[in-house]
């Protein structure tokens, strides 16, 4: 995953205001889909939904987890269009998906978020670099009221 990190960290630098060449990496780990939402979920368990799958839930970014933080992400092999790739992992939907929780990262590890009236602020920057990582890699969006999206979670 190194190599990974190293990649889109080198995106973010050249299509952002986050600058990462000084930043630890954040370990990330891939999970089920049940795995994932019981990680969301932890600290409300009675939340949890009763099929024990949150099907809007495809990763999330920790700041107290890990040596610096960590990202857990749906396996790669379970993201739609993963079967057109020798390695799922090349699939760019994931990687946006590991791009977006890398954006959290920068912002809690650069401390920027800490100017903000609140940490929803980051939403709109993940949401919207992940649109233009999309775009750059010629894939469609997935989300294609993305902007609406970017909006919405981004208030306090």
């Amino acid at each position: 995953m190194e190599a990974l990190i190293d990649l889109l960290f080198a995106w973010l630098d050249n299509n952002s205001t986050y600058r990462t060449a000084n930043l630890p990496p954040p370990e990330i780990v891939e999970l089920s889909p049940r795995e994932l939402t019981r990680q969301y979920y932890s600290d409300a368990p009675d939340l949890l939904p009763a099929s024990g799958i949150d099907k809007r839930v495809f990763a999330l970014y920790s700041t107290v987890d890990g040596a610096a933080g960590k990202i857990y992400v749906l396996r790669a092999a379970e993201v739609d269009g993963a079967e057109d790739y020798d390695d799922a992992r090349e699939n760019p939907i994931w990687r946006e998906m590991v791009l977006h929780e890398l954006i959290h990262h920068a912002q809690w590890q650069t401390e920027v978020m800490q100017s903000w009236p609140c940490r929803n602020v980051g939403e709109r920057d993940a949401y919207l670099l992940g649109g233009k990582y999309l775009e750059q890699t010629g894939t469609d969006d997935p989300l294609p009221n993305r902007k609406l999206l970017a909006r919405l979670y981004a208030r306090c």
